[in-house]
């Protein structure tokens, strides 16, 4: 079988249908039942119904600014999914693993179990080398099964020789029938300020503000480049600032999952064989996941939010089949990946190889990021940092700095989240006041104080560390969270005063609160006026420096 065979596809739902019996759930039963009478009628799928995803290959001078260059992209990208980007002739980072001391934890996947939603057991620790000798012995009788050509030298010998189109066949007969039992491990989420990045790390940067094409697309770096609103983050945050590493072997899987506040992401393979990726349009998301929900409805019904644990796999020709649109990438060593907000996206890897990735933002993801809170209030799930408060530090940035944020639609974007923010913010105060609440308090930041401009000091690669880090931003806010939905009350949150009472509600819920009337409520606000807000750290009232830079934008967006 190759590429352009087909394969057999054959579901478990009907083991599904047998335990649903069992479990007495009858309409969940009817559902399994006539899908899989719909499945029946689908024999043969063809991965040849997979279109390949967007190539990008930019100039030396297009490449210079990573965070301009992919924003230029957001267009396509909003419509794919996923990009690949090949960069300029002469560009090389460099390989900064020893792979007999770069030791790592592991986890163990079922391959073949991928579509019944099981999590994924510790792994072994390994050396790279190790690791790579013991992903080497695993696929060689896969290899020789496919009649694919094995070397036994080096790794990029073997790779070479690869046929992508058997190995993909193979992968998903093995994730659809659930058969026969192929356990792997993959050392995914490898923290590289524990571990280290395959970056270099023998230089040092004088001024974040001005690295460009080389130093600029080092994954370590590219969150603080002067044009990121993820620089005003005060702290990195691991695997959303802070890449982490991907040591992969033959069919070991990432699923399908969209990225934490739906942020853009970008994925490097340093070295050896290919990934294979897939990926679907935010446009397209709902779809995807009606489409995974109806294949796997006792799955969902048992966990409700399954797509956020990133252990669970669905064949691109059954959602293509399912008007869910889903391209594919075959990713090779010195290529990018870019993923593009709210984004579904999945793959496997094809050998043994060593990949990186970091999430990354700009203008156009703010719109994104605003619902992605909204969507996780729905699902009481926290949001990684206080989306508004992230917002409005970048406001600032652009207002302080302008012209260096990206060009095109300048602070646009920007300006008009602002108004959204504030007009909501205004309609839930006014809404409890109407409700009955007399008590208005400002919020205690003191401890938000502004960090202030440094210096350009020579500052250590790898320097990032947890707590405050060489970002020019205030402390991070200390917010509270809602009791119910588990946001962050960045600017206001409800409390009562009664008695043993330390709930906080965000203004979503606040009749979620207590049974005491509105009048022994108290609402603590960060701005007393939504239309001449100070920056984030200013005290309630107590305005200072800066005050106008917000209402500046929102004036100006109205």
């Amino acid at each position: 079988a190759g590429y352009d065979d087909f394969y057999e596809f054959q579901s478990p739902l009907m083991q599904q249908a047998a335990h649903l019996t069992m479990m007495g759930e009858k309409r969940l039963l009817q559902q399994a039942l006539k899908l899989s009478s719909l499945e029946a009628q689908r024999v043969r799928v063809s991965l040849r119904d997979v279109p390949e995803a967007p190539l990008f290959q930019p100039t030396a001078k297009e490449f210079a600014d990573p965070i301009r260059y992919i924003r230029s992209l957001h267009t396509i990208g909003e419509r794919w999914g996923i990009v690949r980007i090949i960069p300029p002739p002469g560009w090389n980072p460099g390989f900064a693993i020893d792979p007999k001391t770069y030791k790592f934890s592991t986890r163990l996947q079922y391959v073949n179990k991928l579509q019944e939603a099981q999590g994924f057991d510790e792994g072994k620790k390994y050396t790279l080398q190790e690791y790579w000798d013991m992903g080497r012995s695993f696929e060689r009788p896969h290899l020789n099964e496919l009649q694919v050509p094995y070397e036994g030298g080096s790794i990029e010998e073997s790779e070479r020789l690869r046929k992508i189109g058997k190995i993909e066949h193979k992968y998903w007969e093995i994730v659809t029938k659930g058969a026969p039992e192929v356990k792997v491990e993959y050392g995914n989420d490898v923290d590289t300020m524990k571990v280290g990045s395959g970056f270099r790390k023998d230089r040092k940067v004088r001024s974040f503000d001005r690295l460009k094409g080389q130093e600029a697309w080092n994954l370590n770096r590219i969150a603080i480049l002067a044009n990121s609103p993820l620089r005003q983050l005060p702290r990195s945050v691991k695997g959303v600032t802070v890449p982490w590493v991907y040591c992969g072997m033959l069919f070991s899987s990432f699923c399908w999952h969209c990225e934490d506040n739906h942020l853009p992401s970008i994925n490097y393979l340093h070295k050896g064989a290919p990934k294979v990726w897939y990926g679907a349009a935010a446009g397209h998301s709902k779809g995807l996941e009606r489409t995974m929900k109806a294949h796997m409805p006792l799955l969902f019904h048992r966990e409700p939010d399954l797509m956020q644990k990133l252990v669970t796999m669905l064949d691109p020709a059954t959602l293509i089949a399912n008007n869910v649109p889903v391209c594919r990438a075959v990713q090779r060593e010195g290529n990018f990946i870019v993923t593009f907000p709210r984004g579904y996206h999945c793959g496997f890897n094809t050998g043994c190889n060593v990949a990186e990735a970091v999430n990354l933002a700009y203008d156009e993801w703010f719109p994104y990021g605003r619902l992605c809170v909204k969507r996780y209030r729905e699902m009481k799930r926290t949001s990684v940092f206080p989306h508004e408060w992230l917002l409005m530090r970048y406001a600032d940035a652009c207002k302080r700095r302008p012209g260096e944020h990206n060009g095109h639609n300048e602070g646009r974007t920007v300006m008009h989240e602002l108004k959204l923010v504030f007009e909501e913010e205004t309609r839930l105060r006014r809404k409890a006041i109407k409700a009955g609440v007399e008590t208005l308090l400002p919020m205690d930041t003191r401890d938000e104080e502004e960090g202030g401009p440094k210096k350009e000091e020579e500052v250590p690669y790898g320097s990032r560390a947890e707590g405050p880090g060489i970002f020019n931003a205030p402390r991070e806010p200390k917010c509270k969270q809602c009791h119910l939905c588990h946001q962050h009350c960045y600017l206001s949150y409800m409390t009562c005063f009664c008695p043993n009472q330390d709930k906080v509600v965000c203004l979503n819920h606040i009749r979620y609160l207590c049974a005491c009337k509105p009048r022994n409520k108290a609402l603590f606000i960060r701005h007393t006026s939504l239309e001449d807000p100070s920056p984030p750290g200013s005290a309630g009232s107590g305005v200072r420096r800066g005050a106008g830079a917000h209402a500046g934008m929102y004036m100006a967006a109205r």
